[in-house]
């Protein structure tokens, strides 16, 4: 996140809680003692107690869901950790 920062890429970066760190469900509070546990101070973190952004009925996590803030469509979704985020950054650099 440091890097697409520096790189003036315009990247937001916002972390949905399903549950709550203490299994229960979502709360803004859990999202803040997330933020704060885990150090979060380049993204926003919220709690998604209804699973508003879960596609379907089940979700792998960590989902990855990029989304063009030109026009709000999600242009991929991914679940699960890969660690390639070369599409966000290539969305990023067209929006420039």
């Amino acid at each position: 996140m440091q890097g697409w920062k520096s790189q003036g890429l315009g990247i937001q970066w916002l972390t949905l809680l399903l549950d709550d760190p203490n299994e229960g469900t979502a709360t803004t509070a859990g999202a803040q003692l997330w933020k704060n546990n885990w150090g979060h101070t380049l993204s926003y973190v919220a709690a998604d107690p209804y699973f508003s952004m879960v596609p379907g009925s089940s979700v792998g996590t960590p989902q990855l869901s990029i989304i063009d803030p030109r026009t709000m469509v999600v242009v991929n979704l991914q679940e699960g950790y890969s660690g390639n985020y070369s599409q966000l950054t290539q969305l990023a650099q067209s929006n420039q």
